[in-house]
């Protein structure tokens, strides 16, 4: 009996054009504690909690929406 090839392990690869590293920010150990707790605060991940913040002051000041992540 032949044997099956197996998948590899990890993350499949992604369609489309290449995505790139946008922000990084650096900051005391203080603010990463609170900007943490922020985002549990929210039940998201560090980018989505930056990514919806940026959406609102974006709205508040009357900007357009950006495109796709």
């Amino acid at each position: 009996m032949a044997e099956s090839r197996r998948r590899k392990p990890g993350r499949p690869k992604r369609v489309g054009p290449p995505r790139e590293t946008v922000v990084a920010l650096k900051g005391s150990v203080e603010w990463k504690s609170w900007l943490d707790q922020f985002a549990a605060h929210c039940r998201l991940g560090l980018a989505d909690t930056i990514e919806q913040s940026l959406l609102c002051y974006a709205g508040e000041r009357g900007y357009s929406r950006p495109p796709k992540r």
